[in-house]
């Protein structure tokens, strides 16, 4: 009998790469996530559900990457095709096995599926811990102690304020009435932790369902859900509750103004290779 605990190994070092298929008739047959990790790698779908590590249910991908540490599947990463972005690559997930964590496996995947797929990676709905290695290695950089700017493009699906603040995580919000409409940002809020996706010029603009695709996507202000894991471990939907330019309606053009004040030492960081 195989072992479910046993990883599987990869004696040459290089993961394996599962990607979508096409049927006769050309239609993009996707992978699903789960059902592919219940089916090879059972030991990370155990895993996952112990951790409670969410995955959109029935979701697929383009692209399912396993992650290597020392010659065995420690971890997986899936993409898909950015509707916003073309020679992008949207990262959704990427889980890591516990005792694997802090070897550097996220950032090397980013460098490892850039070069990989010759795509520019976009993470979609970043948890704070993603946010804190990407600090960690100098691919983001926090201001004013709280707003983080990040070389790494986030993409979060766009809700109203009062959605992004309805005591609701992302694990339990039904998004079957949304448009689907998507915004990319490099702002993150680590006391809310949020993605903070801001208007392009008109700062009062706050992003609504009653917005349509004729309107410029890119000109309203939104906020990502909170994650279940961040508001166990940091308690960021009673922060958002108290917080104070929420609650006065100034935040997002208190946060423009801070990224705006820090433009020029955050445009010289970006090209800074």
């Amino acid at each position: 009998m195989v072992n479910p605990n046993k990883k599987v190994k990869r004696p040459d070092g290089l993961g394996k790469i599962y990607k979508y298929k096409t049927d006769e008739n050309e239609n993009i047959l996707t992978l699903p996530i789960s059902e592919l990790l219940k089916e090879n790698y059972i030991y990370i779908y155990r895993a996952i559900n112990k951790e409670n590590f969410y995955i959109v249910p029935d979701d697929s991908c383009f692209f399912f990457k396993e992650i290597i540490y020392e010659n065995e599947v420690v971890g997986f990463a899936t993409y898909r095709p950015s509707n916003i972005n073309e020679s992008s690559l949207v990262m959704q997930y990427i889980y890591i096995l516990p005792d694997y964590r802090g070897k550097d496996l996220l950032v090397e995947e980013i460098d490892e599926a850039a070069s990989l797929f010759e795509s520019s990676i976009l993470i979609e709905y970043p948890s704070r811990a993603i946010v804190d290695v990407l600090i960690k290695h100098k691919l983001a950089r926090v201001f004013n102690n709280r707003f983080v700017i990040s070389r790494i493009p986030f993409i979060i699906p766009m809700v109203s304020l009062s959605d992004a603040n309805s005591k609701v995580v992302r694990e339990e919000f039904d998004m079957t009435d949304k448009k689907g409409y998507s915004k990319l940002s490099l702002v993150y809020d680590l006391d809310l932790c949020a993605v903070v996706g801001l208007a392009s010029s008109d700062i009062e603009n706050m992003y609504t369902e009653d917005v349509t695709e004729d309107d410029d996507l890119n000109n309203y202000n939104t906020m990502s859900l909170p994650l279940r894991v961040d508001n166990e471990k940091f308690n960021c939907i009673e922060k958002r509750e108290n917080e104070s330019m929420i609650q006065d309606e100034t935040y997002f053009k208190k946060v423009r103004e801070i990224v705006d004040s820090q433009d020029e030492i955050i445009q010289n960081w970006l090209t800074i290779l």
